[in-house]
């Protein structure tokens, strides 16, 4: 069977609907088993053996449709992008990055409750992460989701590799504490059990976490970060920085255009292709060894210090009783 290009079942209305009440849906058979396998080998190479295959040695599990060229294949050529302009009911979607995310056997590496809407220098809510396993999943290692909670208007104060260099403003807070809350009568956790190649559309302000990983092979997936039709420039100092382009570059109130967010789908066939989108990386630097692809040990460490309120001495938490209480 060759590469699909469009997703194996289409987008329901239930689909759209349950994204926009739970703020994340999980849409069955988006790859065929063609698209793992050759996606799988390679991101193995990557994160089990470290391979440099020309990533950032500093954070190797970024970037990948830069070098890798069967990931920068599936962006261009992928049902992805369709699928999730489906489910957003956006009119195009524009490649933002992509980066893996991967555990390895039997580990008790956690991610913290947190939502990624604050890590990106946009306004707007159209700003998902598409996840996609490359492994099977089972509901102890599968992302979870708190449902509603991307209806809470929260500016959260997120562990960028910049936010860590800065006082945390006043008007920033800490994620909240969510364990304590399991089981409360009105509350929904989601996770799923996944096969290889299934997607989850999971909104930028929605509250999401994942446990450590009982299994006894890695747990291999990947996200891609795309921008739909609301999406508009607003740089801030703690976001995330973006290869190839500088904060100078992000004019406030603009739309994100150009080489490095080329249009992948639109409801009326228009696409670019590949021809501009970069290869590689604007600077260079000498071999060594290449890092992790996630950064679990970091963020457990800046939960202490935040716990501890080391990071501001202002910092509130807002009431966490009222969190998700929609």
């Amino acid at each position: 069977m060759a590469l699909n290009t469009s997703p194996l079942r289409e987008i329901t209305q239930e689909d759209i609907d349950t994204y926009n009440r739970d703020g994340a849906v999980c849409i069955r058979k988006v790859l065929n088993q063609e698209w793992v396998d050759i996606l799988l080998e390679q991101a193995r190479e990557v994160i089990v053996e470290k391979k440099d295959v020309g990533l950032l040695p500093t954070i190797p599990g970024r970037y990948m449709a830069r070098c890798l060229p069967d990931y920068r294949k599936l962006m261009f050529e992928g049902p992805v992008a369709e699928a999730a302009g489906k489910v957003l009911q956006s009119k195009e979607i524009r490649f933002f990055f992509d980066e893996f995310f991967a555990k390895p056997p039997q580990s008790d590496a956690a991610t913290l409750w947190h939502c990624d809407r604050m890590a990106f220098p946009v306004e707007g809510k159209m700003v998902p992460s598409l996840w996609i396993p490359l492994t099977p999943i089972v509901e102890e290692n599968c992302l979870e989701v708190l449902a509603g909670t991307q209806n809470d208007d929260v500016p959260y104060w997120l562990f960028s590799p910049n936010a860590r260099k800065m006082i945390k403003p006043d008007d920033r807070v800490p994620h909240p504490e969510i364990e304590s809350r399991r089981g409360e009568p009105g509350l929904r956790f989601l996770k799923w059990e996944m096969d290889p190649g299934d997607m989850l559309v999971v909104h930028p302000w929605v509250l999401h976490y994942s446990a450590g990983y009982p299994t006894d092979d890695w747990r291999v997936a990947f996200s891609e970060r795309v921008f739909g039709d609301d999406i508009r420039w607003a740089p801030r100092p703690d976001c995330l920085n973006i290869a190839g382009v500088s904060f100078d570059e992000m004019l406030d109130g603009e739309k994100p255009e150009g080489p490095l967010f080329p249009l992948l789908w639109s409801q009326d066939g228009r696409k670019e292709d590949d021809s501009e989108y970069p290869r590689g990386f604007a600077t260079r630097w000498p071999k060594r060894d290449m890092g992790g692809v996630n950064e679990y040990d970091t963020f457990k460490k800046m939960n202490e210090k935040e716990d501890a309120g080391e990071l501001s001495v202002s910092e509130k938490s807002p009431d966490h009783k009222k969190v998700g209480a929609h």
